[in-house]
């Protein structure tokens, strides 16, 4: 390890890379822009590494350098697929969500927020109420689907060939158009059955949303026609 990265990191330790307005959940691949130094540096030294890095929201995105206290304690180990540099030398990297972790304690010396971690995977619970759980959720998220202006069947796809509610909870949850503390709450939620709950509490208030603005816009288009048409027969008068 170059001497300018400081002391070596410890196996069961990550680089973390703290961002703005973004969850990412595990089995979700996303572009992920980094714009400060601090970021930067600890990017570039999980690249050369060979290393995953530990993605943590910022509590207060204003915070120009967070420490500790400014992250949430649940974050996603993600592997860096690709480190972009585009021309007007903004850095890039695409991010693949592989486990939820949680942060037993900073580690001090680095040039970047290094923190020994405990990854956190509980395998998912077979059974009735699991399956019931799952077809809720299929059903749910493929209503929410069609709601939407132009859904890609493939998407629909997507979701009906999931087998693992947890699993379904978290893409749904990161494709869902919600707040970034809203995702981090579920990705907070270990257990799988209260994850799935709340991912359905969710679904059910943009599913209500996205049908009251469907049919504001279906009476505004209907008073429109009308006042055409009567537009209309007041010019052939």
């Amino acid at each position: 390890v170059p001497a300018a990265q400081g002391p070596e990191i410890p196996d069961d330790a990550l680089i973390l890379v703290p961002v703005r307005n973004l969850v990412l959940f595990p089995g979700m691949v996303l572009p992920v822009t980094i714009g400060r130094e601090l970021s930067v540096t600890a990017a570039q030294a999980a690249v050369k590494l060979g290393r995953p890095v530990g993605l943590l929201l910022q509590r207060d995105p204003k915070v120009e350098k967070p420490g500790p206290a400014d992250l949430y304690g649940t974050g996603t180990v993600a592997q860096i697929l690709r480190y972009i540099t585009t021309p007007d030398g903004a850095n890039h990297i695409v991010a693949q969500g592989e486990a939820r972790f949680r942060i037993p304690e900073f580690l001090e010396g680095h040039p970047f927020l290094v923190a020994r971690v405990e990854r956190l995977e509980l395998p998912e619970e077979a059974g009735r109420e699991t399956e019931a759980r799952l077809m809720q959720l299929k059903e749910r998220a493929v209503q929410a689907l069609e709601l939407l202006p132009e859904t890609p069947q493939e998407m629909v796809q997507a979701v009906q060939n999931f087998t693992s509610a947890g699993a379904l909870a978290d893409m749904v949850a990161g494709f869902m158009d919600v707040k970034p503390p809203e995702k981090q709450a579920v990705l907070e939620l270990i257990e799988v059955a209260p994850r799935v709950d709340r991912v359905l509490e969710m679904l059910a208030q943009r599913i209500e949303v996205m049908k009251l603005s469907r049919e504001i816009e279906s009476r505004t288009k209907a008073t429109m026609d009308e006042r055409q048409r009567e537009y209309v027969l007041r010019e052939q008068m």
